[in-house]
C-alpha cells in the first residue's frame, strides 16, 4: 500500500466492489483513491501504475479505443500490459498452482470486452493465443519491464527485498501456456 500512499493514494480494500484508480475532486480531499478487493487486485494495479509511470485514471487508458486490435502495436502494448498485471500479481502472490491458474484465468477471460468479443470467450482464446505466438517477445518485454517497474515502486516504498521480489517470477508464455492445456483438457 506504501508504494500509492507515497505517490498521494488512498488505498481501500473493498470486498466485492469494482477495482480501480481514480483521482479524487477537490470535495473528496483530492489525490487519487486505489481502490481493491484484496491483494491480487492491488499487485494487478500497481503493475498497471507502475508501468504507467504513475497515478491516473484508469492508468490512462482511452476507451474510445474500443475494440482494440491486436495488428496495431498500441493496441498490442495494452494487451501485453494487461498480461503483464495479471502474471505479475501471479508471481508476487506466490500461491499454489490452482489458485494462480484460476487467478489468472479470471484476469484474461475479463478481457473481452476491449476486444469486441464481449461473451465470446472461445474468440477470444484464439486471438490471445495467435497474438502470443506471433507477438511473444513483446509480451516477455513488457512483463519484464513491469518486474523492474514494481520492484523499483516497492523499494522505494521502503519494503525489504523479499517483498520487492517476486516469489515465484513466471514468464506470460508460462501461464498461458497453463491456461491454454487446461481449456483444452475441459
Amino acid at each position: 500500500m506504501r508504494a500509492f500512499t507515497r505517490r498521494g493514494a488512498t488505498v481501500l480494500v473493498r470486498a466485492g466492489d469494482a477495482n480501480f484508480i481514480r483521482r479524487r475532486n477537490a470535495e473528496e480531499g483530492g489525490g487519487f483513491e486505489v481502490v481493491v478487493e484484496g491483494l491480487p487486485n492491488l499487485l494487478h494495479e500497481l503493475a498497471h501504475a507502475a508501468l504507467h509511470g504513475g497515478l491516473a485514471d484508469d492508468h490512462g487508458f482511452d476507451y474510445g479505443l474500443i475494440p482494440l486490435r491486436v495488428e496495431r502495436a498500441s493496441d498490442r502494448r495494452l494487451l501485453w500490459e494487461e498480461f503483464a498485471a495479471a502474471v505479475l500479481s501471479c508471481a508476487y502472490l506466490g500461491a499454489p498452482p490452482p489458485k494462480t491458474d484460476a487467478w489468472f484465468a479470471e484476469q484474461v477471460e475479463i478481457q473481452g470486452v476491449f476486444y469486441g468479443l464481449d461473451g465470446d470467450l472461445e474468440g477470444l482464446y484464439v486471438l490471445f493465443d495467435a497474438a502470443l505466438r506471433q507477438y511473444g517477445r513483446e509480451a516477455e518485454a513488457v512483463l519484464n519491464e513491469a518486474y523492474g517497474a514494481v520492484a523499483t515502486w516497492l523499494c522505494e516504498a521502503g519494503a525489504p527485498i523479499e517483498i520487492c521480489t517476486p516469489r515465484q517470477p513466471y514468464q506470460a508464455a508460462e501461464l498461458w501456456t497453463r491456461y491454454r492445456d487446461h481449456r483444452a483438457r475441459s
